[in-house]
């Protein structure tokens, strides 16, 4: 594939993982979050083997076992459940731009814990990151609390997690199975806690709408994302396309304004301005390496 082929698919991975906050908040009108959440791990699930089946190596031993259920845990049950709760309180756009202080996070934890290379940019790009942040969480303040920031910004942190446990333990999985067994091990917990969190509505009976959403979050939002993402980080590095993973939340919004009307306040775009910034600037002040982690 040529570089045209490449920034085609590199087009499709952003658009693909930033429509995926407006469809979910659209999503979240039909049913609730947990069982949400178990729709789109199922899906997901399929579509990743439908796509992936041919580099899949599915034998497993039983060493590899609890590093990948502690993987699916951190990767996909915890932090994906953060985000859709987030989504119950705050604007799709919001959520996307806190989502995605992921990068920035990771890159700081990556310094700390791996003792990663990094240069003088870094901690440019980490400071403007965490202004960013400082930003959102002052309007908040000032025009009434909302618990859906907290709660994304848990997602961020709890996915950055996950990433460093990656690169720290080696999981001795290619990438591409690695995601498939994450979102294998999440499936029966997310569906216990779906079914523990609402008891009373059947998650056995979805509306087809609710379908056709789910599908949309995990085929493109999620396999074909993902695909793209792999092939763009195998040719040109994971510190290239992260550094330019500030288009996610950036489009998000648009779409947010686009779908549901969302009108972002000024804090809310100087928010994802100084957050864009600081994720250009941390992810090329660094050498990170690249991980599993399913993208959203």
């Amino acid at each position: 594939m040529g570089k045209q082929g490449d920034i085609l698919l590199f087009a499709i991975m952003v658009i693909s993982w930033s429509i995926n906050y407006p469809v979910i908040k659209i999503a979240l009108n039909y049913t609730g979050p947990f069982t949400l959440l178990f729709y789109r791990i199922l899906f997901s699930f399929i579509f990743i083997y439908i796509i992936f089946r041919p580099k899949l190596h599915l034998r497993i031993t039983k060493d590899e076992i609890v590093p990948l259920f502690i993987l699916s845990l951190l990767n996909v049950l915890i932090w994906m459940e953060l985000w859709f709760l987030a989504e119950t309180t705050i604007s799709s756009s919001l959520t996307s731009i806190i989502i995605y202080t992921y990068p920035i996070i990771s890159t700081l934890m990556a310094i700390i814990f791996l003792k990663e290379q990094y240069n003088k940019y870094v901690f440019l790009g980490i400071g403007i990151g965490f202004a960013g942040l400082l930003v959102i969480f002052s309007n908040s303040l000032l025009s009434g609390f909302k618990p859906g920031i907290i709660i994304a910004l848990l997602g961020a942190i709890v996915w950055s997690v996950g990433t460093i446990y990656f690169m720290k333990y080696h999981v001795k999985k290619d990438r591409e199975t690695t995601n498939f067994f994450q979102f294998g091990f999440a499936l029966l917990p997310s569906l216990l806690i779906a079914g523990i969190a609402t008891p009373s509505i059947s998650i056995f009976e979805p509306s087809l709408l609710l379908i056709l959403l789910v599908l949309i979050i995990s085929i493109p939002g999620t396999a074909v994302a993902y695909f793209a993402f792999l092939h763009l980080n195998r040719k040109y590095g994971v510190s290239t396309i992260s550094s330019f993973l500030f288009l996610v939340p950036a489009l998000s919004v648009v779409f947010g304004v686009i779908i549901l009307d969302e009108i972002p306040s000024s804090y809310e775009i100087i928010g994802l301005a100084l957050v864009g910034i600081g994720i250009y600037f941390s992810a090329r002040g660094t050498k990170i390496k690249a991980s599993a982690k399913p993208v959203s």
